[in-house]
C-alpha cells in the first residue's frame, strides 16, 4: 500500500469501532447467533429500522464478522461469535465501552495533550473510579468490559505462575472478580477476597457464584489508598497504569502495610519497550497509554519504572514472566523490616 493509502486507512480506522460497538447495543451479534436471519426478522428483534441494519450489516461483513448467503439472509462468521454478550471469550461488553466512553475521552485527546490531564479530572472532578459508584448501568458496562479483556490473562495466571507457597490471595482493585475466581478455580489450596469500590461487587459476587467459590473467596469494598485487606499475595491488574507515580506508589505502599512477611506482590500489566517500533505488540501498549492520558491521568511503564516504584514502596522485583495479551507478571517479594 503506498503510504497516503496507507495513511489515509488509518485515519478512517475508526469507523470500524463504531460499526461493532453499534452492532452490539443492537445486539445483532446475539441474533445471529440463533442461524441465518433475513433483514426483517434482524430488524425486529432490534427494534431498529430496517434499511438502516441492512446497510450496517453489510458493512460488517466487510470486516469478516458475519456473511450475506444467496438468499439474502445472514449468518454470524467464527469472528463476530466473539461478539456475542455470552460468548466464553467475549468482547461484547468491551465493544459497547469502546464506542461510547472511551470514544469520547479520545475526541479530547489533544486537550488532554496540551494539558496533561485526563477528561476525567478536567470535566468529572474525580480522581478515581467512586463516580461509577452512582452509575449502576455505566458500572455494569465498565466492569463487564474489564472481564472481557481479563481472561486470557487470568487463564495463562492460574497457570503459569506459582501458586503453591500461598494461602490467602487478595485481587487488589479487582472488579468483577474474573482474575481472583479463575485463579481460584485451578488451586483448590488458596482462598482469597475480591477488593474494589461498592460500584463492582454485584458483579464479583455473581462470578463468585457461578464458580460455586463463595466458601472460598468474598468481596470487601473499600478504598486501596487508604488500606486493604491482610493477605500473604496481592494482585494487581491494570491497576497502576491507572495512576501517575506518586498514586501508583501511594497503593503500593498501602498494599506493604498489610502484606505478611515473606508475602509477595503480583503485578498483571503491560511492559512498555524503552523504544518504541511499529510491530503489534508496541501499537497495542502505545494505544493503551494514550487510553490512559485521555482516561485516567496513568500510563503504561517500563519494567525498569516498575522496578523502581517497587523498591520505593519496600518491594523487591524478583521475576517477570510472560502471559497472554501482550501482559507480564512481575512479582515481587516483600522487603524485611
Amino acid at each position: 500500500m503506498e503510504p497516503r493509502a496507507r495513511v489515509l486507512a488509518m485515519i478512517n480506522g475508526a469507523w470500524m469501532c463504531q460499526a461493532i460497538s453499534a452492532a452490539c447495543e443492537l445486539k445483532l451479534f446475539d441474533h445471529l447467533a440463533l442461524g441465518p436471519r433475513h433483514v426483517d426478522a434482524l430488524s425486529a428483534a432490534a427494534g431498529a429500522e430496517p434499511r438502516s441494519v441492512h446497510r450496517l450489516l453489510r458493512a460488517l461483513t466487510t470486516l469478516d464478522l458475519c456473511a450475506e448467503r444467496g438468499d439474502g439472509s445472514f449468518v454470524l462468521a467464527p469472528d463476530g461469535a466473539l461478539l456475542c454478550g455470552d460468548a466464553e471469550d467475549s468482547l461484547h461488553h468491551w465493544a459497547r465501552m469502546s464506542g461510547k466512553r472511551i470514544w469520547n475521552n479520545w475526541s479530547a485527546l489533544a486537550d488532554c495533550v496540551r494539558t496533561g490531564s485526563s477528561v476525567r479530572k478536567r470535566e468529572q472532578g474525580a480522581e478515581d473510579f467512586s463516580p461509577l459508584n452512582a452509575d449502576p448501568a455505566g458500572a455494569s458496562i465498565f466492569n463487564q468490559a474489564m472481564a472481557d479483556l481479563t481472561r486470557p490473562v487470568a487463564l495463562a495466571a492460574a497457570q503459569k505462575l506459582t501458586w503453591s507457597g500461598f494461602t490467602c490471595v487478595v485481587d487488589v482493585g479487582g472488579g468483577p472478580g474474573e482474575l481472583l475466581a479463575t485463579i481460584l478455580e485451578h488451586h483448590a489450596h488458596l482462598r482469597g477476597i475480591v477488593f474494589d469500590l461498592e460500584h463492582s461487587a454485584p458483579l464479583a459476587r455473581d462470578r463468585l457464584r457461578r464458580g460455586n467459590l463463595e466458601s472460598r473467596c468474598g468481596v470487601v469494598t473499600g478504598s486501596f489508598f487508604e488500606a486493604v485487606p491482610p493477605a500473604d499475595a496481592y494482585l494487581l491488574k491494570s491497576v497502576l497504569h491507572n495512576w501517575g507515580d506518586a498514586r501508583a506508589l501511594d497503593i503500593l505502599r498501602t498494599c506493604r502495610a498489610s502484606i505478611a512477611p515473606g508475602g509477595s506482590i503480583f503485578l498483571l500489566e503491560r511492559i512498555a519497550p524503552e523504544r518504541y517500533s511499529g510491530s503489534q505488540p508496541d501499537r497495542d501498549i502505545a494505544r493503551s497509554d494514550l487510553n490512559m492520558l485521555v482516561g485516567c491521568d496513568g500510563c503504561e511503564r517500563t519494567e525498569a519504572q516498575f522496578r523502581a516504584l517497587l523498591e520505593n514502596a519496600g518491594f523487591v522485583l524478583k521475576r517477570t514472566i510472560c502471559l497472554d495479551a501482550h501482559f507480564s507478571a512481575m512479582v515481587a517479594d516483600r522487603q524485611a523490616d
